[in-house]
């Protein structure tokens, strides 16, 4: 099965499978990392701390939105905190600064914690429900494109943002 979220899988169990494969590459990376590279910020500013923050931030905010909770406040975010109304990097933004002074075994941990509610919360669903819009999860939250399957979010929100992220960490540490 590939990773391309272009692609996504058409089932539950194939979707937590993509999303236990590429968290499992995730763990492989980081475990190959020091405290202090972990620690480190990059040449963009965040470190491999802030981006695995980022990322647990996300994981909150996927479960919350296929349960059909606001998926802003479990990200730590304002409850009006839409990407089509603050926009994604001012979101992004916060979450760095909310979460930048955290100690990196909370980080962890929360991390951790966010990936399997997300894992959870996908378990929940049908295969019939991946196909379903984000506006029937999230009616409070309409947006211009809340007419795509709940699939892309999963995918966005999970196993490509993983992937998007690992990437990122390994570039930030590859010995070039």
């Amino acid at each position: 099965m590939t990773e391309n979220i272009s692609s996504p899988p058409p089932t539950v169990q194939d979707v937590l499978a993509s999303i236990e494969s590429e968290w499992d590459h995730l763990q492989k990376v980081l475990s190959g990392l020091s405290g202090d590279q972990l620690l480190t910020p990059g040449q963009e500013g965040w470190s491999t701390k802030d981006e695995l923050a980022h990322l647990a931030a996300w994981a909150r905010g996927l479960a919350a939105l296929v349960r059909k909770q606001r998926r802003y406040p479990p990200m730590g975010l304002p409850e009006d905190a839409a990407p089509n109304i603050v926009g994604i990097e001012r979101m992004n933004q916060v979450i760095y600064e909310r979460n930048r002074d955290l100690p990196l075994k909370e980080v962890l941990a929360e991390l951790e914690a966010a990936h399997l509610d997300a894992l959870a919360a996908v378990a929940e669903l049908s295969d019939e429900d991946l196909l379903r819009p984000y506006d029937d999860f999230q009616p409070q939250d309409r947006r211009p494109d809340g007419h795509t399957p709940i699939l892309w979010r999963i995918a966005g929100n999970t196993y490509g943002h993983y992937a998007e992220h690992r990437e990122t960490i390994e570039r930030m540490w590859s010995k070039e």
